[in-house]
């Protein structure tokens, strides 16, 4: 073999050169489109399982999950005895 200790092979470094050309810093509007759709679909996600978990599972009005007056009752109810 002619090649020297240490040395690539040819087709290796034929390798090394292609995979030196990638992209940086163009993808930046991805990037910010999936910073901003994860909290907004764990937000809808957190709305939908509200209303099924209170109107479905509860028996109440879903619509009741928008309204404060619930979330204080909900709060009596846990910190009565404290």
């Amino acid at each position: 073999m002619d090649r020297v200790k240490g040395q690539p092979f040819p087709r290796e470094a034929q390798e090394i050169k292609t995979k030196e050309r990638v992209r940086r810093g163009k993808n930046w509007p991805i990037v910010l489109i999936k910073i901003v759709m994860v909290p907004l679909l764990l937000f809808l996600s957190l709305i939908v399982g509200l209303m099924i978990g209170y109107g479905v599972v509860g028996h109440e009005p879903a619509s009741e999950v928008f309204d404060l007056g619930t979330y204080k009752h909900m709060w009596d109810l846990l910190f009565a005895g404290t």
